[in-house]
């Protein structure tokens, strides 16, 4: 989205290069270009950092601080105590030599044969993995000062999750953005559907699954709600801070009968769809964890940081998970954005700032008290508490917008498998299976998406979970 100027990811914003093909390629042939984006970046400022060595010494000796990206990567090496290298010291070079040489084979294995102490790693919490390698201590500063995406405090499947990190952290690999925006690989999608006359597809937005249900010549009856909406709905913030909602909605149910139904939804509308799907899919569909997420945008006409400000200063100083700065000279003037990431328990600070229940698209310039709420801690000088000065350095923040993911009709920004799972064979059990009460043996719904794939937290999964719809259709066609 585009803010003052600035780009503005409310969504997704960063990728791995190598390691998420299926999308590289995907954004290559809808003709748009990726840009570099910064690693994954652990704070450096004192509280964040933590002596190892004097920790699980007991306080009887000294060794060399770390900080919390070290810690988490130390405590993967030690559960996995495959690479050879000194396990007291995450920047030994063997670790490095060993990581760069990991693939999606190497994946497979942790997925479902890698153990700690006689337990599988799937079967493990990552928080319970964790606390067996890395004292409680150590694991608390990571998931207290952790300035990245951790999800700890989740305790998700250790295997699936060390997995992601084992991707993210691979040596020869590197982030990229899409220049155009992330918004912009829906767009060109779209464009090329509607484009495409020999791919005979007719998109019908505003409508709702509410039920489907096996038909007696095998195929699926679909019903769906129809959302003719007239949205007044203002687009400021009314005198008490609370936006004003005039909209008014007008609902037709439409039924469809359908051979195959693929269903890329997320966890919490499939929730809803429970009664009707047999009872071991409705265990897998509640097999995942939704994490919620809260993005803030502010952009600055005269801000105290410049173009060598690294992401993360002051990640410490206020609820955040992440912060990421933009700096822009135009002439004699200067102007920037900061972008705020939290999770939980972070974003519960962000969050009473926004005003509509439902989150389909950020919120932009409602709550004033958002701003409020962050000249709290990102001030020029936060340890001046001037209300002259404060007023002075609100009437600089030109635009700001929020956006949260926790929110219906998404729940979630990314999804994580609970401890326990066996992904592989929960992926092949969602790819196709018959609706509850069905006569016939054809298995025509096919769930796919980020949320039940082994690539959450990113495109790449959505799309290697449809191929494998796309294929198991094939088959079912041939």
């Amino acid at each position: 989205m585009e803010m003052g100027g600035f780009l503005a990811e409310y969504g997704p914003m960063r990728f791995e290069k190598m390691a998420q093909p299926l999308l590289m390629d995907l954004i290559a042939e809808l003709g748009l270009e990726t840009r570099h984006f910064v690693p994954y970046t652990a704070a450096n400022d004192p509280d964040s950092l933590f002596d190892l060595t004097f920790d699980e010494s007991g306080g009887e000796r000294h060794g060399n601080k770390l900080t919390t990206l070290d810690l988490l990567k130390l405590g993967i090496l030690r559960l996995l105590n495959a690479s050879g290298g000194d396990m007291n010291d995450p920047d030994d070079p063997r670790h490095r030599e060993w990581w760069a040489a990991l693939d999606e084979e190497y994946y497979s294995h942790v997925r479902n044969e890698a153990a700690y102490d006689g337990k599988y790693l799937y079967q493990m919490g990552f928080w319970n993995a964790l606390s067996l390698v890395l004292s409680h201590r150590a694991v608390s500063k990571i998931i207290h000062y952790g300035t990245f995406y951790h999800v700890i405090h989740f305790n998700p499947n250790a295997a699936e999750w060390i997995i992601f990190w084992l991707r993210g952290l691979h040596p020869y690999d590197e982030l990229v953005g899409i220049g155009q925006g992330t918004e912009s690989l829906v767009r060109e999608l779209v464009s090329r559907l509607n484009s495409t006359p020999e791919l005979s597809v007719s998109l019908h937005l505003n409508n709702m699954l509410t039920a489907l249900s096996p038909h007696p010549d095998g195929r699926v009856l679909l019903e769906f709600k129809t959302d003719h909406r007239t949205d007044n709905r203002t687009d400021h913030a009314a005198a008490d801070n609370s936006a004003a909602d005039h909209s008014s909605t007008d609902h037709t149910t439409v039924k469809v009968l359908a051979r195959h139904v693929v269903l890329a939804l997320p966890r919490s509308p499939l929730m809803k769809l429970l009664p009707m799907f047999p009872g071991y899919i409705g265990e897998l569909v509640n097999s995942v964890i939704p994490v919620p997420l809260v993005k803030c945008f502010f952009v600055n006409e005269n801000p105290w940081w410049d173009g060598f400000t690294l992401p993360q200063t002051r990640a410490s100083s206020l609820p955040a998970r992440e912060i990421h700065y933009t700096f822009r000279k135009e002439g004699d003037s200067k102007r920037g954005m900061v972008m705020v990431y939290g999770d939980q328990p972070s974003m519960n600070y962000w969050t009473p700032f926004v005003q509509q229940r439902e989150h389909k698209k950020a919120e932009m310039n409602l709550d004033k008290r958002l701003v409020e709420g962050y000249l709290r801690y990102l001030r020029a000088n936060p340890d001046n508490n001037d209300i002259k000065e404060i007023e002075a350095e609100a009437k600089l923040i030109s635009c700001f917008g929020i956006r949260d993911w926790s929110r219906e009709p998404f729940e979630a920004g990314c999804h994580i498998w609970k401890a326990g799972v066996r992904v592989e064979e929960a992926i092949k059990e969602l790819t196709a299976f018959s609706l509850d009460g069905s006569t016939l043996p054809n298995k025509n719904i096919h769930i796919c998406g980020e949320a039940y794939s082994d690539f959450q937290g990113f495109i790449e999964g959505g799309l290697r979970t449809a191929l494998e719809v796309v294929k198991c259709i094939d088959r079912d066609r041939g």
